[in-house]
């Protein structure tokens, strides 16, 4: 999944457009602080809006539901996540996420959540948001090591942490990250790549600026990442076309994935001066679209 734009529930008329941006995943934001009056529309509007779009229309381009929840230190997270789970999103983006121990407290609700309105447990994914403050950018390594079986990927919210530290900027000349914020996408990205996960670019907040946001999303895809976040429907081509294959890359995932089914139990095959193994093959599907 290359494209995920995230829209916020209290934006009726993002909410209204956003099914048609061509974006593979549609993100419905839940994690913006409001007081609870706001927070009782919001949360209508997102259950609404995630049922409304649970059946597609074959013929239509087709994209995952998914809700943004959390920080787990806000008091409003489980009434949020009961609303949205109404909705039977296919994941969650967990707001700020300070460390593993948070992502086992809120896969619990997610099993009590789904439980109650009968959904299959355990089918509701995760994708936690990690590094979004000083203390918790300085331990990240657990991710890297073993997780939750619902996490499918990483993600990183540079704006969450530029503002912990009152940081006055989050992109220096030329466009490239600052030092800390620079330092927690590469731990992330590494703690992605070690696990074989999705690993998800911040976006690029700045909607005037089309070139930035182009040359934004050709870095993450030269530096590893495997998707990129959307604030608006205008970026959501140029990261599409920073992420789509190349001729080259579809045809090793072919060629890779013809090896494996060669054969069959093999946990690593010599390919093309490396060995490769299950990560690699999983990433030659997910090229593909067979994941």
């Amino acid at each position: 999944m290359r494209s995920w734009i995230l829209v916020p529930a209290d934006k009726e008329k993002a909410l209204g457009q956003v099914a048609g941006s061509g974006a593979d995943v549609v993100v419905v934001d839940l994690a913006r602080a409001a007081s609870n009056e706001a927070k009782q529309h919001t949360r209508l509007a997102a259950r609404d809006w995630l049922s409304s779009h649970r059946e597609q229309v074959v013929s239509a381009r087709r994209f995952a539901r998914w809700a943004r929840i959390g920080p787990i230190s806000s008091p409003q997270w489980r009434d949020d996540l009961a609303a949205a789970m109404e909705g039977a999103p296919d994941g969650i983006v967990l707001a700020e996420c300070a460390g593993t121990d948070e992502v086992q407290q809120f896969a619990a609700g997610l099993y009590e959540s789904e439980n109650r309105i009968g959904v299959r447990s355990g089918s509701t994914k995760i994708i936690p948001e990690l590094g979004g403050n000083p203390a918790a950018a300085l331990h990240l390594k657990p991710f890297a090591e073993e997780l939750h079986p619902r996490i499918v990927g990483l993600g990183w919210d540079a704006a969450a942490l530029a503002r912990s530290m009152g940081a006055q900027r989050m992109r220096g000349p030329g466009g490239l990250w600052s030092d800390a914020l620079a330092y927690v996408r590469g731990q992330v990205l590494l703690a992605a790549h070690a696990q074989g996960l999705q690993v998800i670019e911040a976006p690029f907040r700045d909607t005037r600026d089309a070139e930035g946001a182009q040359r934004a999303a050709l870095a993450a895809r030269a530096d590893g990442f495997t998707g990129m976040m959307a604030v608006h429907p205008s970026q959501v081509e140029a990261i599409n076309s920073a992420f789509a294959p190349s001729q080259d890359e579809i045809a090793e995932a072919r060629e890779l994935i013809g090896m494996f089914s060669l054969n069959p139990g093999a946990e690593t095959l010599p390919f093309r001066g490396r060995h490769v193994g299950y990560k690699e093959l999983s990433r030659a599907k997910a090229l593909l679209g067979e994941d």
